[in-house]
């Protein structure tokens, strides 16, 4: 599933996936995060090792391949990220690197509500809510 294609499509769900030896840490984030849509399926979002965002078909209730040993995987609720706040994507936003490679997606909704996902050491999630501009 292509980025620019994700226009219209009905976010239902949101889920991180938490790698478990790291939870004791609060300040833990997730590694990943999972849209789950409407329309059926749904897409992954994560950092490579080149510190690129990736981009992947979901596998929506499954882990993906690479949380491995899956028992040390999990989904979890990510904070601040509410269902009710989102719905369907407006727009995607794509931020690329000096090499041209992606490193940033924003996907706005209707509504006004955004998500930024952001690659780098680790993965950075953030929301804007619709009602904060």
């Amino acid at each position: 599933m292509r980025l620019d294609s994700l226009t219209d499509y009905t976010v239902v769900a949101v889920k991180g996936i938490y790698y478990l030896p790291e939870e004791s840490d609060a300040t833990a984030s997730p590694e990943a995060i999972e849209l789950i849509f409407k329309e059926s399926g749904s897409l992954d979002l994560t950092c490579g090792t080149d510190w690129t965002l990736r981009i992947e078909k979901g596998d929506w209730p499954e882990l993906p391949k690479w949380c491995y040993p899956p028992d040390e995987w999990t989904y979890r609720d990510v904070p601040a990220l509410s269902s009710e706040t989102l719905g369907k994507i407006n727009a995607v936003e794509k931020q690329l690197n000096e090499y041209g490679d992606l490193v940033q997606v924003e996907l706005q909704f209707e509504g006004g509500s955004r998500i930024v996902a952001a690659s780098g050491e680790s993965l950075t999630v953030t929301f804007i809510s619709a009602d904060k501009g």
